[in-house]
């Protein structure tokens, strides 16, 4: 039995957002294997990690300390033992070319906006991604899309996947204080400039005056932005945006159930986890027109753009949606366990790299 060491210390991060939602998905699942032991290094090194989050030390230096200290123990005891890095960085070490790791890269965002990153930070990726295109590692990029921004940049890597992120979104039962008749669309992710909030708002403003829907449902952070941008609008829609901050999972869910459709206009994602998790519960998709939502939603989603966005196009397809309900065709592929044991099959070598694909 193969034992990998799951280094959560992406929690350590406050600010990782959809990252650390889908390091935890992966790592309960990953867990469920009766083939292999996977144990986060927060439950092996309990003391230690409560110190680097009482001191707010750089998971890359707690990283760093705990790869290569294993590193050393392997090889004195011969335990085979993996790494799995859900975020970007392989720790520096000595002991080769990290053979025994999985990192996960989940999309470049500071190349395509680079004024919304330190230089620092960018210096820092840019150093940290070059090594791990030059790394023995396993590199799972979350979608095609990612990877060939990767390889723009950096080149191929020697031993490289693509395996979609893990989707966990069940069906939940409907409040009781539910509206039923409630026609809205619902925009699940925090404000970042390339949420494009300005379009989100435009083209919810269109679809309220065609009578396509009432609401506009926001949920996260960023309520002062996003109140900012609702002031602009005509007073007859200004009322029908409602940010509802952060909620609970269960509500999410239920969110997503009972809305209209999903909206999501974005000038750049790796993968859109929250259009995945809305495609899974059978929700219409509005999405803007960039290569990863073709990748992903191609004949799920509607693609607004220059000549698509016809409100009269756009009732048609919520329309002929509402009748048909369609299956998003990558659902099953994005099943947590399913997921979880692709990644588990990198290192048993019964699935060729190549094939490691939804």
């Amino acid at each position: 039995m193969a034992t990998y060491l799951y280094y959560d210390t992406v929690r350590l991060n406050k600010g990782a957002g959809g990252v650390l939602n889908v390091s935890e998905v992966l790592l309960r699942h990953m867990r469920l294997s009766h083939d292999d032991r996977v144990e986060p290094v927060s439950e092996r090194h309990p003391r230690l990690f409560a110190l680097a989050q009482r001191l707010k030390i750089n998971r890359f230096i707690v990283d760093t300390l705990l790869y290569n200290f294993h590193c050393l123990r392997t090889l004195l005891t011969g335990e085979r033992l993996y790494s799995f890095f859900p975020n970007y960085f392989l720790p520096l070490t000595l002991f080769g070319r990290h053979r025994d790791s999985i990192v996960i890269v989940h999309d470049l965002q500071y190349k395509a906006y680079p004024q919304y990153f330190k230089r620092s930070k960018r210096l820092f990726l840019d150093w940290s991604l070059w090594r791990a295109a030059r790394s023995a590692a396993d590199v799972v990029f979350i979608s095609r899309s990612s990877q060939r921004d990767f390889e723009r940049h950096f080149g191929r890597c020697e031993h490289s996947a693509v395996i979609f992120n893990p989707v966990d979104a069940p069906r939940v039962a409907a409040a009781p204080a539910a509206l039923p008749n409630e026609r809205y669309l619902i925009a699940a992710y925090h404000y970042y400039p390339h949420k494009n909030f300005g379009g989100i708002l435009a083209l919810f403003e269109r679809m309220r005056r065609a009578g396509l829907v009432d609401y506009l449902d926001i949920t996260g952070n960023g309520a002062a932005e996003v109140e900012r941008m609702v002031a602009a609008l005509a007073p007859e829609v200004r009322g029908f945006v409602r940010h509802r901050g952060l909620v609970s999972r269960e509500e999410l869910l239920r969110l997503y159930q009972g809305a209209t459709a999903f909206i999501s206009l974005s000038t750049f994602e790796g993968f859109n986890l929250s259009a995945a998790e809305a495609a899974t519960l059978g929700v219409p998709l509005l999405l803007s027109d960039i290569p990863v939502h073709r990748e992903l939603f191609e004949d799920y989603g509607f693609f607004v753009g220059s000549a698509s966005s016809d409100t009269c196009q756009l009732a048609r397809h919520l329309a002929r949606n509402e009748r048909a309900h369609p299956v998003w065709a990558h659902a099953a592929a994005c099943a947590p366990a399913t997921i979880a044991g692709r990644y588990l099959m990198l290192k048993r070598g019964t699935l060729s790299l190549a094939r490691a694909m939804p």
